[in-house]
């Protein structure tokens, strides 16, 4: 694992994500994402049990098929994908996001030459937004 503070002054090159896809369902789920930046290479982002996101200096893996429970789908991310418009963006800062109501850390506000957007895990999902959060979430440094 790498601490969040290893993004700051790092290039965005490129994005890969991976799916999990089933086909009784509506929606992929996201599962993992990788930014790769320079100097440090690709780091992948997932969900950790104790709520928090979990960044490890990791190569993305190949697709796999879970047989009955569907498959994980791995490549580069698509261009309307919300990290796809920071390509070429460098990171300038990194935030923690503390859920407040327990204490306990969800996510990272990353700053980047022309936006901002947020890393979080809820309920154990990986959720990219650019959304402002509740004051009971945002604000932690």
């Amino acid at each position: 694992m790498i601490p969040a503070d290893e993004l700051v002054s790092r290039k965005l090159l490129q994005v890969t994500v991976s799916w999990h896809t089933h086909p009784s369902d509506d929606q992929a789920s996201l599962v993992h994402m990788w930014l790769h930046l320079t100097d440090l290479g690709p780091v992948r982002f997932h969900t950790a049990p104790d709520a928090s996101i979990e960044l490890t200096l990791d190569q993305p893996h190949n697709s796999y098929d879970m047989d009955e429970y569907g498959q994980v789908v791995v490549g580069p991310a698509a261009e309307n994908f919300l990290m796809s418009r920071f390509i070429g963006q460098s990171i300038r800062a990194v935030h923690r996001i503390i859920d407040h109501r327990v204490e306990t850390e969800i996510g990272l506000r990353l700053e980047l030459d022309h936006g901002e957007v947020r890393i979080l895990n809820l309920g154990d999902e990986l959720v990219i937004t650019d959304t402002a959060l509740p004051d009971a979430l945002e604000g932690a440094e």
